[in-house]
């Protein structure tokens, strides 16, 4: 009687055996005949490898490197890869480069691999797994003079001559002059003290040394932690007295970023490492019941390959181990992140998302709350509620097409009642006095926009001229009529910056 594996395949050979894998000849249920690798999973070395091999063949049916009818189970007992058939074929160096880019982290080469071609793609006709420990990834990677005058009688007109030399006389003196100046100022040239540069945009530096004579050459730093464009250092130092001519030299910040290496599919303490070798740190980890082995990373945020200061940290989604039969799963943390990382992180971990949004005075677009909380078990496929911050929608208010009135002098007092005349009237006493004031409010250069409400409290009522969200650059300027004294307050994201009598 012909075996079975797993019930499906039919074993037509024993090709070979190499440790804890098997490789046969086999015909699956439908007629399909191929090749399985048949893992016995009874050692931690065994299933790490296991899983790294199941990985890597995630990755490339992700990456469409991968033919029609390949089959990875990972169920207990029945641990195996069936690939069908393929023709193979010698491709060029070229196209191979993105396949063995994408298997170079699980510790695979182009000797591990059979390559073929479908429909003009590059296909992975078999992938062989790897026995015994896979190689570690590298992480540790600019005129004469006129003639003098005869003596004796001077002809006639010769006066007339010689006034009409003052001309030029007077312009060869002023040159002279000038000359004489220019000559001094060259050989005496006038010192200026630079002044303290670093911090400013280029554009300022050039013009606090406009007129100083000087030649400014710019050179490029990094420093993530300062703004971008910003100038790092000048050389010479400022205070430093210098004459025209002299050599300024202007460091301006240009922040490098890297990029997130390649984490998942790794143990959680291998990431780490690659991270850290990378220049950059785990922000947090955040586990969820998966089909692989405990402390394997399944995602990262952000993902692999995306642009990122040194130094900032990674958060990693990680296996807490296998799954629960009942097919559960654990509500992850979502606070802080973006939407679009929140819906991410929650379809690794088979959840759908439903997002509510309400406005608040956190950034755009963030996750402020989530329902359940995170470490909830839920099943499968739940509905976990992310609530999204969005800025409150308002509008300035536009001005008045009508001039403003104006304001009559108050009308003079009435003279007192007269002794005798029978009548005695209580006097009124008068209000606070109507004046007009401007309002001008701009919002900081370091706040790219914010959510401002600006109110004028006089004698008589508390006014708001403006409440809503504004990007810069903006600013605002009005025209108000206040009785009595009045103090204008601006609010920029909660916080009163400004208080201030009118």
């Amino acid at each position: 009687m012909v075996p079975l594996l797993d019930e499906q395949f039919s074993v037509l050979a024993e090709v070979s055996r190499q440790g804890f894998v098997r490789l046969y000849q086999v015909e699956a249920s439908g007629g399909q005949k191929g090749w399985l690798f048949w893992f016995e999973v009874h050692t931690p070395e065994a299933r790490t490898a296991f899983h790294r091999y199941k990985n890597a063949i995630r990755r490339l049916e992700t990456q469409g490197f991968l033919p029609e009818g390949v089959v990875v189970s990972a169920n207990p007992g029945r641990y195996y890869a069936f690939w069908p058939e393929r023709p193979k074929g010698l491709l060029k160096t070229r196209r191979l480069k993105p396949v063995l880019e994408i298997l170079k982290p699980f510790g695979y080469s182009e000797a591990d691999l059979e390559l073929g071609e479908e429909n003009g793609q590059v296909r992975v006709v078999r992938l062989f797994p790897q026995v015994g420990h896979p190689p570690s990834s590298p992480q540790t990677q600019t005129e004469a003079m006129p003639p003098p005058a005869h003596k004796g009688a001077q002809p006639p007109g010769a006066r007339r001559r010689w006034i009409g030399w003052l001309p030029g006389l007077l312009m060869l003196a002023l040159g002279s002059l000038a000359l004489l100046e220019a000559a001094h100022r060259y050989l005496n040239p006038p010192e200026y003290v630079l002044p303290d540069l670093v911090g400013k945009t280029p554009r300022q530096a050039l013009e606090a040394v406009r007129g100083f004579g000087l030649q400014v050459e710019f050179a490029e730093g990094s420093d993530p932690s300062l703004p971008e464009d910003r100038v790092l250092k000048q050389t010479p130092d400022p205070g430093t007295r210098v004459k025209p001519g002299r050599r300024l030299e202007l460091v301006v910040n240009k922040p490098r970023l890297g990029n997130v290496p390649t984490v998942v599919g790794r143990s959680l303490e291998d990431a780490r490492r690659a991270l850290e070798a990378a220049g950059y740190r785990v922000a947090g980890v955040t586990r969820i019941a998966s089909g692989d082995t405990a402390d394997t990373v399944l995602a990262s945020i952000p993902r692999e390959g995306q642009p990122i200061r040194p130094g900032e940290g990674v958060r990693l989604l990680v296996s807490s181990g296998a799954r629960s039969p009942i097919r559960e799963t654990l509500v992850p943390d979502l606070s802080g992140l973006t939407e679009e990382q929140a819906r991410y992180i929650l379809a690794v971990a088979e959840l759908q998302a439903q997002v509510t949004r309400v406005p608040s005075g956190a950034p755009e677009g963030s996750v402020i709350a989530q329902e359940p909380s995170p470490g909830a078990t839920l099943a499968r496929e739940s509905v976990v509620q992310i609530i999204v911050a969005t800025q409150p929608g308002a509008n300035q208010p536009k001005p008045s097409p009508f001039p403003p009135p104006r304001l009559a002098a108050p009308p003079p007092p009435e003279p007192p009642p007269s002794p005798g005349s029978g009548t005695q009237t209580n006097p009124t006493p008068p209000g606070p006095a109507e004046r007009r004031v401007v309002v001008s409010y701009t919002l900081p250069e370091n706040l790219p926009n914010a959510v401002v409400v600006i109110t004028v409290q006089d004698e008589v009522i508390v006014n708001t001229l403006f409440e809503g969200p504004v990007e810069q650059p903006w600013s605002f300027n009005q025209e108000v009529v206040v009785r009595g004294s009045a103090i204008l307050r601006v609010v920029v994201n909660g916080q009163l910056a400004v208080e201030s009598p009118l």
